[in-house]
C-alpha cells in the first residue's frame, strides 16, 4: 500500500480523517439571497454547522457554484486535492500555486443570529448567484448553486444516477 508524503495513508472515502468533526450534510433547500447577498442557513443544516465557515468559490471546471466548509472538513478537502498527486510536495511549483490560491480564495466567515452568511460578492459573481440559490448538502460541505444551474444538472443527474444503478 503507497502513501502520501505524510506518511500517512488517507482515510477511506467513507471515513473522515483522524481529528475532523465528522459532518454529514444531506438534503436540498430553495433559498434566496437577499439584497446584501446573505444566505438564511436551512434549519436542518444549521445544527450541523459551527459558528464560523469557510467559503470558496468551487475550483472545478464543471462545478459553478460556491462551497461551504467547516474549518475541518476545508483543511481535509485541501489535503485531499493533492492525494491523486501522491499527496502535496513542497518542492512542486504547482502544487505550492494550487494551495495557496486555495488557502487565498478560502474566505471565512461567521453564521449571524439569524442563521445567515454573507457570501462574498466575488463568490457570488464567479457562480453567478443571484437572488435564486439551490443549496445542497454533499457530505462535508454545502455547495450553493444558481437555481436554474441546479435544476438543468439535477435533470442531468438523474440520468446519470439510472444509469449507475442500471
Amino acid at each position: 500500500m503507497g502513501s502520501v508524503d505524510s506518511g500517512v495513508a488517507p482515510a477511506p472515502a467513507h471515513e473522515k480523517p483522524k481529528g475532523v468533526h465528522a459532518v454529514y450534510l444531506t438534503g436540498t433547500y430553495d433559498r434566496n439571497l437577499d439584497a446584501k447577498g446573505r444566505l438564511s442557513i436551512p434549519p436542518a443544516l444549521r445544527n450541523e454547522l459551527p459558528e464560523r465557515v469557510r467559503v470558496i468559490y468551487a475550483p472545478e471546471k464543471e462545478v459553478d457554484a460556491v462551497y461551504v466548509f467547516t474549518e475541518d472538513t476545508f483543511r481535509a478537502w485541501l489535503d485531499s486535492v493533492f492525494v491523486a498527486k501522491g499527496g502535496f510536495d513542497p518542492t512542486n511549483e504547482e502544487h505550492r500555486v494550487v494551495r495557496e490560491w486555495l488557502n487565498g480564495e478560502a474566505i471565512e466567515l461567521k453564521i449571524d443570529s439569524a442563521s445567515r452568511i454573507s457570501i462574498p460578492e466575488s463568490c457570488r459573481a464567479d457562480a453567478h448567484l443571484t437572488g435564486e440559490v439551490t443549496v445542497v448538502g454533499n457530505d462535508d460541505r454545502l455547495v450553493i448553486w444558481d437555481r436554474a444551474t441546479h435544476e438543468a444538472r439535477r435533470a442531468e443527474a438523474r440520468k446519470t444516477v439510472a444509469n449507475f444503478f442500471g
